[in-house]
């Protein structure tokens, strides 16, 4: 999919997938519960902007997702978010499978949440503080050695988009996980890409 101008396109080029009619009611729902917000695409996804960047939207392939970038400061009394990983610390996401599945009232509440916690500017405690865990990876690095492509690549990444390879795979609980995490690290590097760069804007 091409990367889209804004939210029309995005949905457009949806239609006949199941995500769409969610996606279409989730938009319409934002915009009666936070009549001031204002539409952007950020990393190639249909995102919400009031006092700062407030949520997104993405349809995936068996699920469409909500992300509330402050979602772990809500209280979430309908237990509807999770986070995508034990490392995120700020953004919570909601996943909705099928149109049913929506449910609209407590979806209401959570952007209400996001409207007060933009509002009062709050931030969850070390949000931009750095984890030094994931400044280095051996098993990337003894790769790279022997991929002469992959390693010229990952030498003019950014720090920030070295340290995003490091703990796609470093982050990964199973061996069996970190050496697939891997191989589809050395794959993107070889064909001179950041981790992210097919879903940023």
């Amino acid at each position: 999919m091409l990367k889209p101008n804004n939210i029309d396109e995005y949905l457009t080029s949806l239609e006949g997938n199941f995500a769409h009619p969610i996606l279409v009611k989730v938009r319409e729902i934002i915009h009666a519960t936070a009549p001031n917000i204002e539409e952007t695409i950020k990393w190639g996804k249909p995102s919400f902007e009031y006092k700062g960047l407030m949520m997104s939207m993405m349809a995936f392939k068996n699920f469409a997702a909500i992300w509330f970038h402050k979602g772990a400061l809500f209280t979430d009394t309908k237990g509807l978010l999770e986070a995508s990983s034990e490392e995120t610390k700020s953004m919570r996401k909601y996943c909705v499978a099928a149109m049913a599945d929506l449910a609209e009232e407590g979806l209401r509440s959570l952007i209400q949440e996001a409207i007060e916690k933009n509002e009062t500017g709050e931030q969850v405690k070390d949000y931009n503080k750095r984890d030094g865990k994931y400044d280095h990876s051996e098993l990337l690095s003894k790769a790279l050695a022997s991929n002469k492509l992959a390693y010229k690549t990952f030498e003019n990444l950014s720090p920030s988009k070295q340290r995003e390879y490091v703990e796609h795979i470093e982050s990964a609980k199973q061996e069996a996980t970190k050496q697939r995490r891997l191989s589809k690290s050395l794959a993107l590097l070889e064909q001179g890409m950041g981790l992210h760069d097919k879903y940023r804007s």
